[in-house]
């Protein structure tokens, strides 16, 4: 069972599910984040916090910053349209529905009750060859706004994160339906009408979005006729987690707001570590981000109150790494518990700091570790466990500590290099030419790929073309 599994879709159908919704739950923050995601990479979280906070705000020539109508920015709001598009789902305008509500020139619906008017909601909808609706796609936002009233909105959605955690009894509960009740008795409507039922509905969101998921997920029995109860629901970085099964809630286990509130409730480790395991939940995914990886940076105290640790917390960094553990090859070896240690390095620490699990404000890993590589050049550490260790398409460089680990490269890694390898140690290609699982000290050559042993390394060159006549070793 993968990882991100959900219902009885299986494997591939999960996959599909999971990709869907991330891209649902991207579009909902419409690449707000851009500028300082682009700036982190670019700079690092150590003395390049500076440029990153001015990234953030005024954006540069290759990202957007929250400050909108730069002219030389790039248009990260066409950008976000057209990944979704990409994605097959096409926002779903008002008046299709029917809807009266508050909308803005984007085609976002907010909330309509008072107190809740800073909530935000995407509607899409996925259409076939013929133009039928196939599928709706419902993406709460988290705690923002858009560009042009980002202070005032993210103002009124703390309120409503304070009042889930602190205020009246069930408010985290029946926060979708006070929100959005009407609009979504509309799209429930819109979707009776051509033909759909509550499994042809995907909801998703994440932070506040994601306790909208949960919160209607709670409601979807007795609420809009029931129309929803078989809907699918995936939350993600959630401070909340439903008492229901229809719910896979998904985060970053150093993510201080993913999982906050013990169910809907605050408690005693809301404010530190709460590592709490719940049956809804993905318990052990570590984001190893310049922050996690940095011991000066965690001098501070792990905490909800403490910002530098939001770095775990943004939606970027959520649909990069998630979409690499979706990819892996190890997906269907992977569980909700298991340890998935993810790079998500600046590229200034990616030169210098070594991936690797240091179950850092979490309860202890137990088991097998699975750590899966960025699209650049990494250092990665194996433990001293079996782990499962996937470079990605960088040149990596790959230390072994224990000689039981499974190294997978597939048919896009560049040339990577095993320090200390040795025979219990297994390599797999995957879609590679040649490809299978080899043991052997020995030189391989098998289509694409050439292996060679050293003394304490193995070095592995992926190369265009076939290198000739060669021998398969296994």
């Amino acid at each position: 069972m993968g990882v991100f599994d959900y219902k009885n879709l299986g494997a591939e159908g999960s996959k599909a599910l999971f990709a869907d919704a991330m891209a649902i739950t991207l579009y909902t923050y419409h690449n707000l984040d851009n500028g300082f995601a682009v700036g982190y990479q670019h700079n690092g979280l150590g003395v390049g916090l500076p440029a990153i906070l001015v990234g953030a705000l005024l954006g540069s020539t290759d990202s957007q910053g929250v400050i909108p109508g730069i002219p030389w920015n790039p248009d990260s709001e066409k950008a976000a349209l057209e990944a979704v598009q990409k994605a097959g789902w096409t926002p779903i305008s008002a008046s299709t529905l029917g809807y009266t509500g508050k909308v803005d020139a984007r085609g976002t619906f907010f909330g309509e009750k008072a107190g809740y008017t800073t909530a935000q909601v995407e509607v899409l909808g996925k259409y076939d060859d013929a133009g039928q609706l196939q599928e709706i796609g419902i993406g709460f936002r988290g705690t923002s706004g858009p560009r042009e009233t980002l202070i005032t909105d993210s103002i009124g959605d703390l309120v409503s994160d304070l009042l889930a955690a602190l205020g009246p009894k069930d408010y985290a509960k029946n926060y979708a339906g006070e929100a959005f009740g009407g609009l979504l008795k509309n799209v429930a409507e819109y979707a009776a009408a051509h033909g759909l039922s509550g499994q042809d509905v995907l909801v998703s969101g994440h932070s506040l979005g994601g306790l909208a998921v949960n919160s209607m997920a709670d409601l979807s029995d007795a609420k809009w006729s029931g129309f929803y109860k078989d809907a699918n629901y995936l939350a993600y970085a959630s401070p909340t987690q439903s008492a229901s099964d229809k719910v896979l809630n998904i985060g970053y286990e150093n993510d201080p707001v993913f999982r906050a509130l013990d169910g809907s409730s605050a408690n005693l480790s809301t404010l530190g570590i709460h590592d709490k395991p719940h049956e809804s939940t993905t318990d052990n995914i570590v984001s190893f981000n310049d922050h996690y990886a940095s011991t000066l940076w965690n001098v501070l105290p792990f905490s909800i109150a403490n910002l530098p640790t939001w770095i775990s917390h943004l939606p970027t960094g959520y649909g990069d790494g998630m979409g690499r553990i979706l990819e892996s090859g190890f997906y269907e070896q992977m569980n909700r518990d298991s340890t998935i240690i993810v790079a998500n390095l600046s590229d200034p620490a990616r030169a210098t700091t070594w991936v690797q699990d240091l179950n850092r404000n979490a309860e202890p890993h137990t088991g097998d570790t699975f750590i899966i590589g960025s699209d650049g050049d990494d250092l990665i550490q194996g433990g001293k466990g079996a782990d499962f260790i996937e470079g990605g398409k960088g040149n990596d460089t790959i230390r072994d500590s224990s000689g039981h680990n499974t190294f997978l490269f597939s048919g896009q890694f560049g040339q990577d290099r095993i320090i200390g390898y040795q025979p219990t140690d297994k390599l797999v290609f995957e879609g590679v030419a040649g490809s299978g699982d080899y043991r052997d000290h020995a030189k391989v050559v098998g289509g694409d790929t050439v292996i060679s042993f050293g003394a304490d390394s193995v070095t592995l060159v992926g190369v265009s073309g076939v290198l000739g006549e060669g021998v398969v070793i296994g």
